[in-house]
């Protein structure tokens, strides 16, 4: 018998083949790094503008908390519309009361209660009281405070409401702020916008006590864009310029707040505006 022996093709790739799938898989992973780059770069742009969201709305809470106290009239001790470096300056009350009369060498009132973290973060610069004109009368020279007085209050039949405190203020109150007249205490704050610690070469907004000049950075970084503007009575609208102290009704916050970092292939930070009204208490016209 004659045997012959069967030979089989080997099965596999090949050289063209193998060039092939290298083309595709090239292909389909140069896509895919592409997808994750584009995904990378828009979640790092989400994340730089929700930054600069974050800056602008931050100190929104605390400032809106201040200016709201603010009396209309006198209200506004000082301001700037210098750009990059606007400013203003708000005597904010600090604690309502009455006046009971003199005691010693100064005047006693009875104050209504005041949040004791306020009072001891504060630094008073002076007081006010409401005379029979209905518009405050401001004194902040050497204005200081101690405890006592009770018995001024008892003799103007003035209770102290629980919760609430006796002090005597000097120098003390004008004849004319008599037994029972409105008043209160009340410190100067300045908010302004200069150039951050935080940040080097950048804008942050501060809050500084003219009492203690102790400052604060509240938020940075800024857009060299935010400043203060200044609504007048009567007007609807407002304006950068700073009009008559006595006039400004309310203050407009122009807060472009701005990311740490640009994003790639930028230069400049990513910003987001925000814009937000006070106005002040008891408008007289």
């Amino acid at each position: 018998m004659t045997r012959r022996r069967v030979t089989r093709r080997r099965t596999g790739a090949g050289l063209i083949e193998l060039i092939v799938a290298l083309v595709v898989l090239g292909i389909v992973s140069a896509a895919a790094i592409r997808a994750m780059i584009t995904q990378t770069r828009f979640a790092d742009v989400q994340h730089k503008r929700r930054s600069a969201r974050a800056v602008s709305r931050s100190p929104i809470n605390l400032v809106a908390s201040e200016l709201r106290m603010v009396e209309n009239g006198s209200g506004v001790a000082a301001a700037s519309a210098a750009s990059g470096a606007s400013s203003v300056t708000v005597r904010v009350p600090l604690a309502m009361g009455v006046v009971c009369g003199a005691s010693g060498a100064g005047t006693a009132l009875s104050l209504l209660p005041t949040d004791s973290v306020v009072l001891a973060s504060a630094a008073i610069s002076g007081y006010a009281y409401l005379p029979v004109s209905y518009i405050y009368s401001y004194t902040e020279t050497a204005v200081t405070q101690t405890a006592g007085g009770a018995a001024a209050c008892a003799a103007a039949s003035v209770t102290t409401v629980t919760g609430g405190r006796v002090v005597v203020v000097t120098p003390a109150f004008p004849a004319q702020a008599v037994a029972g007249t409105v008043a209160f205490l009340y410190q100067r704050v300045r908010y302004s916008f200069a150039p951050s610690a935080t940040f080097s070469g950048r804008i942050g907004l501060w809050r500084t006590l003219e009492a203690t000049n102790v400052t604060e950075e509240l938020a940075a970084p800024f857009d060299s864009t935010s400043r203060f503007r200044f609504y007048r009575l009567h007007n609807d609208t407002s304006d950068v310029a700073v009009p008559p102290l006595g006039e400004i009704n309310g203050v407009e916050f122009v807060l472009t707040g701005a990311s740490e970092r640009a994003r790639q292939g930028r230069t400049t930070p990513e910003s987001a505006s925000l814009r937000t009204a006070i106005f002040f208490s008891n408008r007289r016209n």
